[in-house]
């Protein structure tokens, strides 16, 4: 159910009555027309009361959609209320006011038939929509926010994770440097130069390496150190 093509509906319908009125028949032989005229008038009424209050989602992300739907609306409507105001004119004069008092009840009838089924299964379908709309942008935002907290423990597990390196060995260089081996968890190894006399801690804390060489050994880590000073 969109404006237009109600607008559309009503307007045939309502060509459809004034050519049956010039040509002479009665209203009851056009009982099929008037049904469908009344039927458009009251989906565009009903068109409009949506309008002013949609959906949350549509209200977000519908955006300019929302407001031109809502001029449309209200610009049909016009018309039809020009339809309508003419087909009163038209049979309260040729055939009284009683008439139209009579299709007044039946227009409340029919718009009461289509509270009761077409605008009730409208609105019932637009909540489902809606909760489903919710639970899928909620169960986003969880999947987003778990994503990120993942993320964050991924980071933290490969960051700079420190350990105790104690103290192994201290071997001379050339000159007044000393070369001390410190050695931590998992066989974390780690060099520090200093310069003789100068203190020389018997622990600190020192990044962890979780990828150590299981079989490196701490001569074979001062053997290194020694042919890079060559």
């Amino acid at each position: 159910m969109d404006p237009v093509t109600a607008m559309a509906t009503a307007s045939a319908a309502f060509g459809a009555l004034k050519k049956g009125f010039a040509i002479g028949r009665d209203i009851e032989s056009m009982a099929t027309d008037l049904s469908r005229w009344m039927g458009a008038l009251s989906d565009l009424d009903q068109m409009e009361k949506e309008s002013k209050n949609p959906p949350i989602f549509k209200k977000l992300f519908g955006g300019q959609s929302v407001e031109q739907e809502a001029i449309m609306t209200f610009a049909n409507k016009q018309k039809a209320q020009n339809q309508r105001r003419e087909l009163q004119q038209w049979i309260s004069l040729t055939m009284g006011q009683s008439k139209w008092d009579e299709l007044v009840k039946m227009e409340g009838t029919i718009r009461k038939r289509r509270q009761e089924t077409l605008y009730r299964q409208r609105e019932r379908r637009r909540k489902f929509v809606e909760i489903v709309a919710w639970v899928m942008f909620i169960g986003a935002g969880v999947a987003v926010l778990t994503s990120f907290v993942m993320l964050l423990k991924s980071h933290a597990a490969n960051a700079e994770q420190m350990t105790i390196c104690r103290k192994v060995k201290c071997e001379q260089l050339e000159g007044r440097k000393l070369v001390c081996i410190f050695r931590g968890q998992n066989n974390t190894i780690e060099s520090q130069f200093f310069e003789l006399g100068e203190f020389i801690p018997q622990e600190y804390q020192c990044k962890y390496d979780p990828k150590a060489r299981k079989d490196l050994t701490v001569q074979e880590t001062l053997k290194a150190i020694r042919e890079s000073q060559k």
